[in-house]
């Protein structure tokens, strides 16, 4: 048990950019799930940062992302 000051909580972000996918022991691509614009939560402390002109910015595999968040106004 973890106690809950312990515990970790997800992250929010803003998908900004996707690459091809992962190379599979096969030799296959594997598709991104994810889109550029989603909004996505993550582990706190998920990816690598890094800085991209004067942005500070977050590079994680798809592995790293929890869920992906729909738009509320989807839901109006």
């Amino acid at each position: 048990m973890i106690p809950e000051t312990a515990k970790e909580r997800p992250q929010e972000g803003l998908v900004i950019s996707v690459g091809n996918g992962k190379l599979l022991t096969n030799g296959d691509i594997k598709a991104v799930d994810v889109q550029e614009g989603d909004t996505v939560l993550f582990g706190k402390y998920s990816g690598i940062e890094a800085r991209l002109g004067d942005e500070n910015i977050l590079i994680l595999g798809e592995d790293d992302i929890l869920a992906v968040l729909q738009d509320k106004k989807a839901y109006s």
